[in-house]
């Protein structure tokens, strides 16, 4: 059984009582957060969620076997869009759509640095080696820090988007 939460009133609901909870109780609620895997869904896309994690993954999540799972899965994740393609539009929207890419939308700050610059050298017709890497992530840190829809997370070194 899966269970919601409602990012609204925090409510926890099973998935049968999410429509119910958002047509009669919480009107104004839009995004829940599936509590076994974390992620967040609207009223659509929560629909086609019913199964998230196995009860093995759930319980037993010190199993060596799991962790190696999932560290294969992980190594799959497939990139939406290319990133020699991608078009410059400002730190903050090429990080989005960088960060949008991976799963939970989360990604080390290096890497994400790393990815920008290549973004950037690209769009601007210069070359990645001439880009001041410590300059910009200072840079990309002051502009994702403050805005609400960046979590970064410098204990874990990482920048995740939360939509």
């Amino acid at each position: 059984m899966v269970y919601f939460q409602c990012e609204t009133c925090c409510a926890s609901l099973k998935k049968k009582q999410v429509e119910n909870h958002y047509i009669q109780q919480c009107k104004n609620s839009h995004y829940f957060t599936c509590l076994s895997c974390g992620k967040q869904f609207d009223r659509e896309t929560i629909k086609d969620h019913t199964q998230c994690i196995s009860e093995e993954e759930k319980y037993q999540k010190g199993d060596k076997m799991i962790k190696k799972n999932n560290l294969l899965n992980k190594k799959k994740d497939i990139v939406k869009c290319d990133i020699n393609k991608l078009k410059w539009s400002g730190f903050k929207k090429t990080s989005k759509i960088i960060l949008m890419n991976f799963e939970n939308y989360k990604l080390g700050i290096d890497d994400l640095v790393d990815k920008l610059i290549i973004v950037y050298a690209k769009n601007h017709n210069t070359k990645y080696e001439n880009c001041d890497i410590d300059k910009m992530k200072k840079y990309v840190l002051e502009k994702l820090e403050d805005n609400k829809f960046f979590v970064v997370d410098l204990g874990k070194n990482t920048i995740r988007y939360k939509p």
